[in-house]
């Protein structure tokens, strides 16, 4: 079995963070997809279009989603993908920004609950409050 990642964001925020990743890692060693949800779009068009995604996965990967903010469209979405599902593991991380997505590009071979930890543990760990006074380390 395989880890897919799923990006779930609002405008271009998911196909920048994943080229930028992408570019530095100089290839993607895992499958990604991105859904870009505008202001335009309804929950119900999103979740038809994040269906369509899912739908082009192969059956026995498990799946990454990951989305931008917390209680938002593109993480309603997510939540709504998570439900009524077979045989496939889904699991959702929220707040993506790029040192997440690169450490996931780099252990795109742990298990899904191993990657899913990673991601939130990068995304912690990466946050620094600088100033020219007091540089944290």
């Amino acid at each position: 079995m395989s880890v897919t990642l799923l990006l779930i964001t609002h405008d271009d925020i998911g196909s920048s963070l994943l080229n930028t990743a992408t570019n530095m890692m100089g290839i993607s060693p895992l499958v990604c997809k991105n859904l870009k949800i505008t202001s335009h779009m309804d929950i119900e068009q999103g979740y038809a279009q994040a269906i369509e995604l899912c739908n082009t996965l192969d059956e026995n990967d498990e799946l990454l989603i990951i989305t931008d903010i917390y209680g938002s469209t593109p993480s309603n979405i997510a939540t709504k993908l998570t439900q009524n599902t077979s045989d496939t593991q889904r699991l959702i991380v929220t707040g993506v920004n790029l040192p997440m997505l690169v450490r996931i590009m780099n252990y795109a071979h742990l298990s899904l609950p191993e990657l899913a930890e990673k991601a939130c543990s990068s995304a912690s760990d990466s946050i620094f409050i600088i100033d020219k006074e007091n540089i944290c380390n």
